[in-house]
């Protein structure tokens, strides 16, 4: 079960410190421009989301966190349902215990997955130069456990039937 940990914490996290700056500039292309008074440098020339380095790591502490925990659930997760359902995860037979495995997996990570998805969208998309951090603060503040929720029965859909297949 440790080796299902870990292997499945590091390879969430390498994951995100590649995949983060091309998350980033989809979220940043899928919300639209800034307003024209906003992240100004000079009165008539806006900041572009890439003119700072540090802009390709923007809400990125989340996810290296969130995704290397939700990839160890994923992993002990599927495996674990795999013995339930007498089968070997290193040797699938079963098409459909194979599908039921990753799909109990999937919503397993819900509970990392949800919270994780909502920080990081509202971190990429924030034009206050918020951290992941100062983020969850301001939802649990608002609206508590179930603030970092929000959107997660969609998320948790997504999750199931995707690791699912």
């Amino acid at each position: 079960m440790a080796a299902d940990f870990w292997a499945g914490y590091l390879s969430g996290a390498a994951g995100i410190l590649v995949g983060n700056p091309l998350d980033l500039l989809k979220t940043r292309i899928q919300a639209g421009p800034p307003p024209p008074s906003v992240d100004t440098i000079s009165p008539t020339r806006p900041l572009t989301p890439f003119e700072r380095l540090g802009a390709l790591a923007k809400g990125s502490a989340a996810p290296i966190a969130g995704y290397g925990a939700l990839n160890a659930l994923l992993f002990m997760s599927y495996n674990r349902s795999m013995a339930l359902l007498d089968q070997d995860p290193a040797n699938p037979s079963s098409l459909t215990k194979t599908l039921v495995a990753g799909a109990v997996a999937g919503l397993a990570t819900f509970v990392v997955s949800a919270p994780t998805e909502l920080i990081k969208c509202r971190a990429q998309v924030s034009r206050s130069g918020q951290s992941s951090l100062e983020i969850a603060r301001r939802i649990w503040g608002d609206a508590g456990v179930r603030g970092l929720y929000w959107g997660g029965g969609v998320t948790s859909v997504r999750d199931s039937v995707g690791y699912g297949f």
